[in-house]
């Protein structure tokens, strides 16, 4: 090993390859048609989460926007498709969803692994997906822009634990009113949800006109 010079090395800039989350997702959704093939990885997921119901439900409401986890998070308040089944993840279930999946599922559209690539095809509805399940409520925010904390995050997004947190709700109530929906198992976001629900708001054509992942806007007539 070769002495030391007494000059600091960690002074270099960074370099080296790297890939926009959003673009690499955009990339993915070209081998992902849009339509039924989003509700068939939904269905997918739920089947390999071992679930023995799924429903979906076209939320049209507008839900209020007065207080939320931060306010960049307003845009996404209104009509939603909602996804449930009454299987509850694992702790490697929320890790699986959050992965891009791997090279060989990319080129395979057919191969729909647990919570593998395919779970990427709901951005074809819209940039902010979450999703309720157990005691814990996660966003996903591939544009580092909506979710409070996301663009220093390595990982873009957020979760929490709405039961070890009751303030939670009591601090933000209108974030969190678009999944009590009695309908769909019965979430109340007061205690265990035994079950998951999925919410993708649909893409605005404000949103499209700045989404990085896809320019048209998603309406409920898709």
């Amino acid at each position: 090993m070769a002495p030391s010079s007494g000059f600091d090395f960690s002074k270099g800039e960074e370099f080296g390859q790297a890939e926009k989350l959003t673009a690499r997702i955009s990339c993915i959704l070209e081998d992902y048609p849009d339509g039924s093939q989003i509700l068939k990885e939904i269905l997918q997921n739920a089947d390999d989460a071992r679930a023995s119901t799924c429903m979906f439900m076209y939320d049209e409401r507008a839900h209020p926007t007065a207080s939320l986890i931060a306010p960049t998070m307003a845009p996404f308040q209104g009509p939603a498709l909602l996804a449930y089944n009454d299987a509850v993840f694992e702790e490697r279930d929320l890790e699986g969803i959050q992965s891009l999946g791997n090279s060989r599922k990319r080129t395979d559209p057919a191969s729909t692994g647990k919570f593998g690539i395919g779970f990427n095809s709901a951005y074809h509805i819209g940039d902010l997906p979450s999703l309720v399940t157990g005691t814990k409520v996660c966003f996903l925010d591939p544009h580092r822009a909506f979710v409070p904390g996301a663009r220093a995050s390595a990982r873009p997004g957020v979760m929490f634990d709405f039961v070890d947190t009751p303030q939670l709700l009591s601090a933000a109530p209108d974030q969190f009113a678009p999944y009590v929906v009695e309908e769909m198992g019965g979430c109340d976001m007061r205690g265990r949800f035994d079950g998951t629900l999925f919410r993708f708001p649909l893409r605005t054509a404000e949103q499209a006109a700045r989404s990085e992942i896809r320019s048209s806007p998603y309406g409920g007539e898709n």
